[in-house]
This record gives structure tokens, C-alpha cells and sequence, in this order.
């Protein structure tokens, strides 16, 4: 009867720990979808800042002479 009773303390140990482990790693688990949350947005942002600067630079391009842009091989 008393190992009976020593496995089921370790038994309640071992659930206490898991369910330990399952509560920290749902936190994390949290914790890491608002930070994928954050950089997905940030990247949206940075990805319409270029596309703005991109728009920008091929209107300067545009409006350059002819014969203005170095490096175009003529």
C-alpha cells in the first residue's frame, strides 16, 4: 500500500511539473505570435516605404535629360 502511495505522489509530481511546462510554454507560445504580429506589420510598413521610394526614384529617372544616368552604357 505505501509504494502504492509513493508512486501516486511521484505520479502527482510529474503532472504538477507537465502542467507547469504546458502553462510557460502557452505563454511563450503567446508571447511569440505578438512579437510575429509586430514584425509582420513592421515589414508591411518597411515594404510600402520602398515601394513608395521605389515610385520616387523612377519618376526622377523619368524626368532626367537624356544622356544624364551614368553607368547606362551609352
Amino acid at each position: 500500500m505505501a509504494r502504492m502511495l509513493e508512486e501516486l505522489d511521484a505520479l502527482d509530481s510529474k503532472m504538477r511539473e507537465l502542467s507547469a511546462n504546458v502553462r510557460q510554454l502557452r505563454e511563450e507560445n503567446q508571447q511569440l505570435r505578438r512579437q510575429l504580429a509586430a514584425s509582420q506589420s513592421e515589414l508591411a510598413t518597411l515594404n510600402e516605404r520602398v515601394a513608395v521610394a521605389t515610385r520616387r526614384l523612377d519618376t526622377l529617372i523619368e524626368e532626367l535629360p537624356p544622356g544624364e544616368m551614368r553607368g547606362n552604357g551609352h
